[in-house]
């Protein structure tokens, strides 16, 4: 059996992206045999990991409960290497995975003696750098130009390696209805902008979506779920949901997520993670850019056909939602199109072959 510890922060400004999947990667681990736990920092990504019934060590931070906390600040990138590495030695740790974009070459360098594998889950290829096992499952890892840090290291680059969440595995065929009836919103785990307000006023000042259903996931981050409560008591066709029990009210239907996107004819969604998740739903879905991370993988998705894309979060305003909405719904033949590629581009067992992956990469039975 292996040690493996994963370092991932998930809540407020940051998103649940990386938390959530780090999480499928462990339960890969898990599945296989193997003891995970997990060092973290805030709040929204400690509950997500204990939900999932995984040891917890928060580390400390100096922004902690500040506005401006984000993915961390260069200069506590000293103290996280020495309390790490005394987690490295009293955990017995064999695996390190880390998955933050607060990091070095310093930082690599300096845990990689107390570990057997050190790995890194990156999004953007802004250096080459010091680990066993750099890992990127997105649409745009094959494009980035990944220059390896030494003969031995490994890349595993593209959607065959996407960490996308276990309820997403072998799912249906997508059927897509001629006419649109639901339409699912998701802005994240915590809606900083509060896009989840402005898209649904928007779609409700305009007749032509009277008779839609809106499926609107309200993440553990959101501060204005008692707004978003009051509109769906005010209208019927707004519904809420949370995936997490943590954050389930009893305005707020408790679902996964999946079953969400596949009782929806369209979707609209930030960028990320999640459009792997409407992909291997087979949901059209209009992307919105909220962070420099996105940007890149939006735009991919966009030239291949997968999605559509609204381009960035503050360019959004009432005519553009209309007018793509509008056209979407209207064109059942591109809709069919954009969830036939969307469920052909991920099958589910991307950390099934990360996680063997790194288990074979020791050379010795287990």
């Amino acid at each position: 059996m292996l040690n493996i510890a994963v370092r991932a922060d998930g809540g407020k400004n940051v998103g649940m992206g990386h938390v959530m999947r780090c999480l499928s990667l462990a339960n890969a681990f898990r599945r296989n045999g193997h003891k995970v736990c997990f060092f973290t920092k805030l709040n929204e990504g400690i509950e997500a990991v204990k939900s999932e019934n995984f040891d917890v060590v928060r580390l400390p931070s100096v922004a902690h409960n500040a506005e401006g906390f984000f993915y961390g600040d260069p200069s506590e990138l000293g103290t996280e290497i020495q309390r790490i590495t005394k987690l490295l030695i009293t955990h017995h740790i064999n695996i390190l995975v880390v998955d933050t974009y607060n990091v070095s070459n310093e930082y690599f360098l300096s845990l990689k003696p107390y570990v057997e594998k050190l790995v890194y889950i990156d999004d953007i290829n802004t250096a080459t750098y010091a680990v066993d096992i750099i890992v990127n499952g997105n649409i745009t890892g094959q494009y980035l130009e990944y220059q390896v840090y030494n003969e031995q290291q490994v890349l595993l680059l593209g959607p065959a390696y996407n960490m996308i969440r276990d309820e997403f595995r072998g799912l249906p065929k997508r059927m897509i209805s001629r006419q649109v009836f639901e339409i699912m919103i998701t802005t994240g785990g915590n809606d900083l902008y509060n896009l989840t307000e402005r898209l649904l006023v928007s779609l409700l000042n305009d007749t032509r979506f009277n008779d839609l259903r809106f499926n609107v996931l309200v993440g553990g981050g959101f501060t204005n779920k008692e707004y978003l409560i009051k509109l769906s008591q005010r209208y019927d066709n707004i519904v809420l949901y949370a995936n997490s029990e943590v954050n389930k009210l009893p305005q707020i239907l408790y679902s996964e997520v999946s079953a969400i996107m596949l009782r929806s004819d369209l979707a609209i969604s930030a960028g990320g993670s999640t459009l792997y998740e409407f992909a291997a739903c087979g949901t059209p879905t209009i992307a919105f850019i909220l962070a420099e991370n996105q940007e890149f993988i939006v735009r991919k998705m966009e030239q291949l056909g997968y999605i559509q894309s609204f381009g960035w979060y503050n360019e959004i305003d009432d005519t553009k939602i209309s007018s793509k909405l509008v056209n979407l719904m209207c064109d059942y033949e591109k809709r069919k199109e954009m969830s036939q590629k969307g469920q052909s581009l991920v099958d589910g067992k991307g950390t099934e072959r990360i996680a063997q992956r790194i288990i074979d990469s020791f050379g010795r039975i287990l």
